[in-house]
């Protein structure tokens, strides 16, 4: 990996002169250097906000790993006008070193990464003197979450990435691991986090909890198929002292909205803001003290003629969504919150006449084809026109996800669904007025019930409706695995995976240029 430039890591110089007996070395008073920064609870501070600084930058929580996560997945599409971008989400990768798909993510990714390894590096120096040892063991424990948070969607795109737990030097030369091993330190980094994370902030939501170390957790583990263990942390969040900290919003749409943030159903969200209210795409927080603290989600995927329209629905989650009504005989509500077709108001009348951006369907005068498209409406707001930047959070981790994955884990544990995992799907069902599954007109098949394979497909379907475009399915995916037999089932709902080679298009190539300038980096399977 080539070097990241730490936030506050400068060298110092030393003057020396072969004239004179002595050398003369005098630390710069008037720069910051690792010598003079680490000596204070606030110089770790700082630090630690450094490594949640790096949620706003282009490659992470701004802007492009939205259009990665959701553009690859099987629910989501790419007809963004930069060509080279909307290929990134087709498994068409040429240039291995384009900025936009991969470049970006990757290194600053490992920045934030760098940065939590410096304050892990000092924080249990016994010279530095906090308020409290709690104080100490909260901040290390943040840390780590943050460390463990990064690389797990660098593992979610890459697999095979360096794991760098140390300060990075110019002349490192880290070599390839591999998921098992990013996982096994992901939850290590977790389990410690866990044991020092308090169980409720009053203010500060930024930072995690002890139920957002349990949930990445149980994400984590998951994907490293150890369902005991993730079964372990889901258990917590849902049935043991997180019981009394979470429970599904009544509104489902109020976990996507700027109104009703880190409510009772979030374990955590990233808190964006406009408070810094600044132009297109002043995104340098590495100069800029001033830079944006939002997001750029909203114009990322907006309409066509709106904003960039770099990613959009595939047209199959419309149709799954409206294949079963609710209890009184009305479209799923979550597809009115979901996304944004020309249909809309004829599938909700009870609505009255949606617009996007002051817009009717029909005022933007789109073609018959374009008539067809489907775009997405979550997390978008009612802001006109159209800025750049958007201040509602992102809900990385909520309660809806965790149950339908106790359900998941369950029903690998016990190789069938049993009473309880049916339970947590009809908890999700029913929030929005849905049947119970044993009495859904339209999932009919008594299989689902009692079948393990059988029950597991249906789990896609449910968490394809419940969480379509929260950039999980694409890891959803991986975590279930590719094969002849799923890739012929996702080529019949989108047409990207034509391109699908296996053993190859599970990760994105690494970025060419770190492996040009490592020797120990090997780039990734078949690329």
């Amino acid at each position: 990996m080539k070097k990241v430039f730490a936030i506050i890591a400068f060298f110092a110089a030393a003057l020396s002169f072969a004239s004179c007996e002595k050398q003369l070395d005098i630390q710069n008073e008037n720069g910051l250097s690792t010598g003079m920064f680490w000596k204070s609870q606030d110089d770790i501070n700082a630090g630690l906000n450094a490594v949640y600084g790096m949620f706003y930058r282009q490659g992470t929580w701004t802007r492009n790993i939205y259009t990665q996560l959701n553009g690859m997945a099987d629910d989501g599409v790419s007809y963004a006008g930069w060509t080279e971008l909307n290929e990134w989400t087709k498994f068409k990768y040429t240039n291995y070193n384009f900025a936009e798909g991969t470049v970006k993510i990757y290194s600053e990714h490992y920045t934030a990464i760098n940065r939590a390894n410096q304050v892990l590096d000092h924080i249990d120096d016994p010279a530095i003197k906090f308020d409290s040892e709690e104080t100490r063991k909260d901040m290390k424990a943040q840390t780590l979450w943050l460390r463990a948070f990064y690389y797990y969607y660098l593992t979610a795109l890459y697999d095979n990435e360096p794991l760098c737990l140390k300060t990075s030097s110019a002349g490192d030369q880290p070599k390839n691991s591999n998921p098992d091993e990013i996982f096994t330190q992901i939850e290590n980094d977790l389990v410690a986090a866990i044991a020092d994370l308090p169980l409720k902030r009053t203010s500060e939501r930024a930072r995690p909890t002890k139920g957002s170390a349990y949930g990445l957790l149980a994400k984590v583990y998951a994907q490293h198929h150890k369902w005991d263990k993730a079964a372990e942390c889901l258990e917590w969040i849902i049935e043991g002292e997180g019981k009394s900290i979470y429970s599904l919003e009544p509104k489902w749409q109020d976990n996507f909205s700027c109104k009703t943030e880190n409510n009772k159903e979030s374990l955590y969200e990233i808190q964006f803001s406009l408070c810094n209210y600044v132009g297109f795409d002043q995104t340098d927080n590495y100069l800029d003290a001033n830079a944006q603290l939002a997001t750029q989600i909203e114009v990322n995927q907006s309409p066509k003629n709106e904003g960039w329209n770099n990613v959009e629905a595939n047209r199959w989650i419309v149709e799954y969504f409206k294949r079963e009504k609710t209890l009184d005989q009305k479209n799923d509500p979550r597809l009115y919150y979901t996304c944004w077709y020309q249909e809309m108001d004829a599938d909700f009348p009870e609505n009255g006449i949606t617009k996007m951006y002051n817009k009717t369907w029909a005022e933007y005068q789109y073609s018959a084809a374009d008539n067809k498209r489907v775009f997405i409406k979550k997390y978008s707001t009612d802001v006109y026109p159209l800025y750049y930047w958007n201040d509602n959070n992102v809900r990385s981790i909520r309660l809806a996800d965790m149950m339908l994955r106790y359900a998941e884990v369950l029903n690998e544990i016990n190789k069938a669904p049993n009473a309880k995992a049916i339970g947590y799907v009809d908890a999700i069902r029913t929030r929005v007025n849905l049947p119970t599954l044993a009495n859904s007109d339209y999932y009919t098949d008594p299989k689902i019930l009692t079948d393990y394979k059988e029950f597991k497909e249906h789990l896609k379907i449910e968490r394809a409706l419940e969480l379509a475009f929260e950039c999980v399915r694409w890891i959803d995916q991986k975590r279930w695995g590719f094969d002849e037999e799923t890739l012929a089932a996702y080529r019949e709902v989108d047409v990207d995976y034509n391109n699908f080679i296996l053993g190859k298009h599970e990760c994105l190539p690494l970025p060419q240029v770190e492996v040009d300038n490592n020797p120990n980096l090997n780039q990734n399977p078949n690329y």
